[in-house]
């Protein structure tokens, strides 16, 4: 029994609907692949947000506290001072505590200076002090303008 023509396009066509439904399986397994990546992929990102807001946190409340510590300690150094200089008054001949009376500025100024408190961020390079001067990114910055050729 030879094929005929009609058998041969019922065996095309069968095999071409075959192949149909199986790629459209395929890609609709493949699309879920993809779907349960994307979300995957969302929730890690969320969850590392996440971390970030809290380590933001942690420094913010670090640096506040790390802040209060410090004028805490201004002041024990201040009430430390002013014990041992009234003491020193109290106990010490009128030599010794004129020598505390002569310290008393250096207490009173154990402040932190104003340059210190600024919050901008710190620069990486050095800002020019006059407008005609030439920057550190400048090619001849800290070159000698005396070039002198050497022939030999």
């Amino acid at each position: 029994m030879e094929p005929t023509m009609t058998t041969i396009a019922y065996f095309l066509f069968a095999g071409f609907a075959v192949g149909l439904a199986v790629g459209w399986w395929a890609a609709l397994q493949r699309k879920d692949d993809a779907s349960d990546v994307i979300n995957e992929l969302k929730r890690e990102v969320e969850a590392a947000q996440a971390a970030h807001r809290s380590y933001e946190q942690s420094v913010t409340t670090h640096f506040a506290n790390t802040a209060q510590l410090l004028h805490r300690m201004q002041e024990d150094y201040r009430s430390i001072y002013a014990h041992v200089a009234s003491g020193a008054q109290e106990l010490c001949d009128s030599e010794v505590a004129s020598q505390m009376d002569d310290m008393k500025h250096i207490a009173g100024s154990f402040d932190v200076p104003d340059h210190l408190l600024d919050p901008s961020q710190p620069l990486d390079y050095a800002p020019k002090k006059t407008p005609g001067e030439t920057g550190q990114l400048a090619e001849d910055f800290g070159m000698d303008k005396n070039y002198s050729t050497q022939t030999g």
